[in-house]
């Protein structure tokens, strides 16, 4: 059936989709099946993808090397989203804090 196709479906959709695994799937089965460039995380505290401390994360992606969770952890954003990769500092700007 995929000859029927003028691209690979498979390799349609590891070109075309990104996918934001909930926490507790495995992050490096998941850039396994979709390639680590299409893995992001999903921050939205507080819908069931997202952790109510984001950063926390990086726990559960210790089945990636250090690159995968650079990418996985924002590069792959700042790269979909043609972004400048820098850190942002505005004094006098409180920091958020959550009860």
């Amino acid at each position: 059936m995929p000859q029927g196709f003028l691209e690979d479906p498979i390799e349609a959709f590891r070109r075309c989709v990104y996918v934001a695994p909930f926490w507790e799937d495995d992050f490096a089965q998941m850039a396994e099946l979709c390639g680590v460039d299409r893995i992001i995380f999903g921050s939205d505290w507080p819908h069931p993808e997202g952790l109510s401390d984001p950063i926390a994360l990086i726990d559960d992606l210790q089945g990636l090397d250090a690159e995968g969770q650079r990418k996985v952890m924002g590069g792959n954003m700042i790269d979909l989203f043609k972004v400048e990769n820098k850190v942002v500092y505005k004094p006098g700007v409180p920091a958020m804090e959550f009860a």
